[in-house]
């Protein structure tokens, strides 16, 4: 670092290039410094040591099966209660599920589902059969299903163990757990909050678990409500804590909160330089996480590819064009629901990174690539991974 007005961050710097984990306080004068230029270049050398030129996107499908939930959580625009809000009560049949993950083509990789805590649909009767027609109808689509709160009370509902259940879904073809679910691990903040959903030690068994068992996963922080510079930074760290038990995250995606229609609306939206820090200081705090995600549909395009600059390498999927995103267009977004890849791989090239598909869990496609091209070409396109990420230096 030639030059910084935060004397702070000096010994943090020394840290990252040392690969000594950052502390507690760190991460808090990584979130409070004023200094955006320094903590930029921190983070962007850490995002190139990880990924070189690299930036990554999926083609995928992103679907709502249900808003019908009973978590009662109190930054939550998008549950419904069925009995209050008959109207506003969205449950698709299994059915309804397959025709729009298939209703613009089969041309992506991942399939990506979250509902809610909905008893009629959260249900092994219902998700493993359909999660079996999946893969017999796509094989080169990887799932995305649940978050650990919805498969922690799938857990409850059917008195199964989360090895148990792990397994079953496994075995019918889930790939890959959503973050979601995690909001601030703090035990204020959850009480407060969110106190009907799983808790941040079983959250964090249950990622652990599938891990185990060969799931990969994500990790979320839902950022900008009631925590605490502290508590964003001990969540950040629980994760890391996390990894060094159970390697399996594959990307930590920070969730910026959005205000319109919920009870916390008095927090208001988060700012631009907020999010910014919020990205830098991930990339910084979780060394042992391949991947930062700047999820467009909740910062927008705009901030994220801002965010490539600070230490994201990733910014998610296109979405399918009649896709309808639930959760983040009920509390106010106003990111739309659709972004043609060719504008990712602009957005991505204009920030002066390479652009790279990629499937769940990262194996990489060229941009032209299509299922119909067979089997013998996922293979090959995986083979592309040493050659597309030769830009990367260091670890």
């Amino acid at each position: 670092m030639t030059f910084t007005t935060d004397p702070a961050l000096r010994p943090i710097e020394h840290k990252v290039d040392e690969g000594i984990p950052l502390s507690r306080e760190d991460g808090v004068a990584l979130l409070r410094t004023g200094d955006l230029h320094a903590l930029g270049r921190m983070a962007k050398r850490a995002k190139e040591r990880k990924s070189g030129k690299n930036v990554f996107y999926v083609l995928n499908r992103y679907i709502n099966s249900t808003n019908v939930c009973y978590a009662g959580c109190r930054f939550c625009s998008f549950a419904a209660d069925e009995n209050k809000e008959r109207d506003r009560a969205v449950r698709m049949t299994a059915d309804e599920v397959f025709a729009k993950a298939l209703e613009t083509g089969t041309n992506f990789n991942q399939l990506h589902i979250v509902g809610g805590h909905d008893p009629r649909q959260l249900s092994l009767d219902y998700w493993l059969p359909l999660m079996r027609r999946f893969k017999e109808a796509l094989p080169h689509v990887q799932l995305s299903l649940f978050t650990a709160a919805e498969i922690d009370y799938l857990a409850r509902r059917h008195r199964l163990p989360y090895d148990d259940v792990l397994a079953q879904l496994k075995d019918a073809g889930l790939d890959n757990i959503n973050g979601g679910g995690a909001e601030v691990f703090s035990e204020r903040f959850r009480k407060l909050v969110c106190p009907n959903k799983v808790d941040a030690a079983n959250w964090l068994r249950l990622h652990e678990v599938a891990h185990a068992q060969g799931i990969a996963s994500n990790a979320t922080m839902l950022y900008g409500t009631i925590e605490t510079l502290e508590e964003r930074v001990e969540h950040l760290i629980a994760l890391r804590e996390s990894q060094e038990r159970s390697p399996g995250f594959n990307a930590f995606i920070p969730l910026a909160f959005h205000p319109d229609g919920n009870e916390l609306s008095d927090c208001g939206w988060t700012s631009g330089l907020d999010d910014i820090r919020m990205f830098a200081t991930a990339r910084l705090m979780l060394h042992n996480f391949d991947h930062i995600k700047a999820y467009w549909m909740i910062q927008g395009l705009k901030v994220c590819q801002v965010a490539l600059h600070f230490g994201a390498d990733d910014m998610d999927g296109t979405h399918g064009s009649t896709d309808e995103e639930r959760i983040y267009h009920s509390a106010g977004t106003q990111s739309g629901q659709y972004v043609d890849d060719r504008e990712f791989r602009r957005l991505i090239g204009e920030a002066g990174y390479v652009p790279v598909r990629r499937n769940t869990t990262y194996d990489l496609f060229p941009p032209d690539w299509k299922p119909e091209q067979g089997e013998s070409d996922v293979v090959r396109a995986r083979r592309l991974q040493p050659r597309a990420m030769a830009g990367a230096s260091g670890d």
